[in-house]
């Protein structure tokens, strides 16, 4: 999974569209540059089974909602269990977009990268929560 993917942000309206855009769909306001975490909830997804020419049929592809707001359509192998609302993680492969689902484990990283600081507290409050519960097993049974 990328970290970053490139996109462009509206000076007037604050929307945000990946790939970068010179200029807002909405309106004539230049955009500036700026990128998009690389995970996102996919939003739609369907199977194309008279894919356009050039690509194999059958064509699954999925809109995802990247965390920075911006949207794009992404490839994936299949569709079997994809779900409207799953995490999914976005890599780009000379500039086509892909995405793959994201493990309990993938997702737990994302959590605690978020957190930041709050993480960090959070962590320390749960370590401290399960030595106290591990030291009250261990004396009740002596």
């Amino acid at each position: 999974m990328i970290e970053r993917i490139p996109a462009s942000r509206c000076s007037r309206c604050g929307l945000i569209v990946a790939p970068p855009a010179t200029y807002c769909p909405h309106h004539p306001a230049r955009m500036t540059p700026t990128t998009v975490p690389g995970v996102g909830e996919i939003v739609s997804y369907t199977t194309l089974h008279s894919a356009p020419e050039g690509f194999r049929s059958p064509l699954h592809i999925a809109l995802v909602e990247l965390d920075g707001g911006a949207r794009l359509f992404c490839h994936v192998e299949e569709t079997k269990g994809i779900r409207i609302g799953s995490s999914v993680g976005v890599e780009s492969l000379d500039r086509v977009f892909y995405f793959s689902h994201m493990g309990f484990a993938d997702r737990a990283r994302l959590f605690w990268r978020r957190a930041g600081a709050r993480g960090e507290k959070v962590a320390s409050i749960t370590k401290s929560v399960v030595q106290g519960i591990w030291r009250g097993r261990s004396s009740g049974d002596s």
